[in-house]
């Protein structure tokens, strides 16, 4: 049994870890099922289909070259009967080695056994043409031959008709598949998201009731009834916490009824409880002068306190990030709890600074107390989680580059010539292979900016430099489309204030959508201006524009737009994407559009400030 408050929580979050792998590998084996289900598809009966169509086309012209011989000519006749035997008995061959359906082996060998009989009745026709004459030939073929036409006909379109069948049973077998794994990942989602639901209440509830136990029962020991017991209802961290607190309260009672000798004595104690508080611990007074020092400060920060008592806080620690968050804290005179700060000692720690201030009987501050909790195997969770996400993005990413590269491949002629349907078909694949790289890039990008602005390089950068690398990789794209892209840009503009890569990633988004839903001869402006202390940044096009119940719901996640003439042309997260890049810079995106006229989206960013003060003094 767990008995530390850390080894719960971390218990906590391998749960949630857990749910999120069996999700995760349940995602990955369902889609793989439902690739192999698209691959069988059609493809053998597809083959057999062909097949046998040049089998019933070849001997169609074997039925007319036997006309031929009988009432036209003779030489001519045999030609083409031998002609279309040999092609008929090619794409037999080919049919009879694609067997997939029951019964089709049988009907092929009786489709054999009734073509060399046809064959022989040929041979006979001859005969009685040569010596019996034409007549003699025509009434041959009316009574022998005709019959054996009609019956191999009829069970040549019997196979086709098994192998229409067998298409359509791998349709629906591929439907049930996608819709078996629908029910499961939702299911799977569903147990994940009640099960973490229900994890998260119950740890919360179990972690934070002795908190709430231990702070009322401070504030009553604050107002001087000493005199208190905090109930023990864990063996963790804050059980430990609270056998102590106890013991402070019982000794700081016996102090109220004891003599003064032993004040020195309680004071003693109480310092050795503070000090071995598993965590660094600062007390300063309100100069900011250190106090005390618990043994786990000195151990981290390798001082020693005999040494630094009555110095400044920054002369023993030059920790300028935990000396402004105790200042402001102590400036408002508020707590602090709720800053996590990175601190290298030979390797990283994360601490949450928590603040605290120490008042007397009339509420006045008369010190501060600074509380480092070390939340680093935390982070490192977090980091695996995120690990996680990467890991299985790139692992989609792989097969997939394989899969789109095979294609082009193929398409491009370099593994034999296609006809039209494999074309298409191949085609369609392309599509929804590059559909899904789209998608998984975007969700890539959407977790990495979920997951804090850390990722984020800001720095004064040109707007006329971003624009200008976007619209050259779509350069050519347009100019195919013959769709025309215009920027106007004002000169002289103020650098803003951004990450570079991701800003171009904005237009570069914007200005494919706007390609996506543009004909021949179209147009797509971009333009930026200064305004209110921002840059306004608009692409417009004059495309088909989006119908209005969409443009307030289109930078939601996996809403596509749909209806009218429009089809659906995007993975859904593009522009959630697009706005949470935005949102992040500080800035808004919004949208403007009608049907038939275009679409204007507009979104602003900070400005660089010492260069906008210098114009305007330069103005002055």
């Amino acid at each position: 049994m767990i008995k530390t408050l850390k080894g719960k929580i971390s218990l906590l979050y391998i749960c949630l870890v857990v749910m999120i792998a069996i999700i995760g590998s349940a995602s990955v084996l369902n889609l793989y099922r439902l690739s192999k289900a698209i691959d069988g598809l059609m493809v053998d009966n597809y083959k057999s289909i062909n097949a046998i169509s040049y089998m019933l086309e070849a001997f169609e012209r074997q039925d007319s070259a036997a006309l031929i011989y009988i009432n036209v000519d003779a030489e001519k006749g045999i030609e083409l009967f031998n002609q279309n035997s040999n092609e008929f008995l090619k794409w037999y061959i080919a049919a009879s080695n694609n067997i997939t359906e029951p019964g089709e082996k049988e009907l092929f060998e009786d489709v054999n056994k009734d073509y060399v009989d046809y064959s022989m009745l040929f041979s006979k026709l001859q005969e009685i043409r040569n010596k019996e004459g034409a007549d003699q030939a025509a009434y041959f073929y009316d009574t022998a031959m005709m019959p054996e036409f009609v019956d191999i006909k009829s069970k040549l379109r019997e196979l086709t008709r098994l192998n229409e069948i067998g298409m359509f049973n791998a349709k629906n077998d591929a439907t049930r598949s996608t819709h078996d794994s629908m029910y499961i990942l939702f299911a799977l989602s569903a147990f994940a998201v009640s099960g973490g639901l229900i994890l998260s209440i119950h740890f919360t509830n179990r972690f934070m009731k002795p908190l709430d136990n231990l702070t009322k029962i401070v504030k009553t020991v604050k107002v001087g009834n000493w005199n208190q017991q905090i109930k023990i209802v864990s063996k963790d961290e804050i059980g430990d916490l609270s056998i102590e607190f106890n013991k402070m309260t019982k000794r700081l009672h016996q102090y109220e009824q004891s003599a003064l000798g032993k004040l020195m004595s309680e004071k003693n104690k109480s310092l050795a409880i503070v000090k071995s508080i598993p965590d660094p611990l600062i007390v300063l007074d309100t100069a900011y002068r250190i106090m005390l020092l618990n043994d786990t400060c000195e151990m981290f920060f390798g001082i020693k306190e005999e040494k630094v008592l009555k110095k400044h806080f920054l002369e023993v620690i030059r920790n300028e990030e935990i000396f402004k968050i105790m200042s402001n804290a102590f400036e408002d005179e508020v707590e602090m709890n709720d800053r996590i700060i990175k601190i290298e000692q030979n390797e990283e720690f994360y601490f949450n600074v928590i603040v605290t201030m120490i008042k007397d009987l009339e509420s006045k501050v008369s010190g501060i107390i600074i509380l480092l909790k070390d939340v680093t195997q935390l982070k490192q969770l977090e980091k695996a989680r995120t690990d996680f996400v990467s890991t299985i993005s790139h692992e989609f990413k792989t097969p997939l580059t394989s899969i789109m590269m095979g294609t082009s491949m193929i398409i491009d002629g370099s593994m034999g010539v296609l006809n039209e349907e494999q074309q298409d078909i191949l085609g369609t694949i392309k599509e929804d292979g590059e559909r899904l790289t789209r998608l998984v890039n975007d969700l890539l990008e959407l977790s990495r900016i979920e997951a804090g602005s850390s990722v984020f390089n800001i720095e004064p950068c040109s707007i006329d430099a971003i624009i200008d690398d976007s619209v050259k990789q779509f350069a050519i794209q347009a100019a195919h489309k013959n769709v025309s892209i215009h920027v106007r840009v004002e000169e002289m503009m103020p650098k803003v204030i951004v990450d570079y890569e991701k800003i171009t990633w904005v237009f570069n988004n914007l200005i494919s959508n706007a390609l996506k839903y543009t004909n021949s001869g179209d147009e797509i402006l971009i333009n930026a201006s200064i305004r209110n202390e921002k840059m306004y940044i608009l692409v417009k096009d004059t495309g088909v524009g989006i119908p209005e119940e969409f443009q307030e719901k289109i930078f939601d996640k996996y809403v596509q737009v749909k209806g009218q003439d429009l089809e659906a042309r995007g993975t859904g997260l593009g522009l959630a994407v697009v706005k949470e890049i935005i949102n992040t810079h500080g800035g808004e995106i919004w949208c403007e559009s009608e049907l038939d006229t275009g679409s204007t989206f507009t979104f602003t960013l900070p400005l660089n400030i010492s260069e906008v003060q210098s114009e305007k003094n330069f103005s002055y």
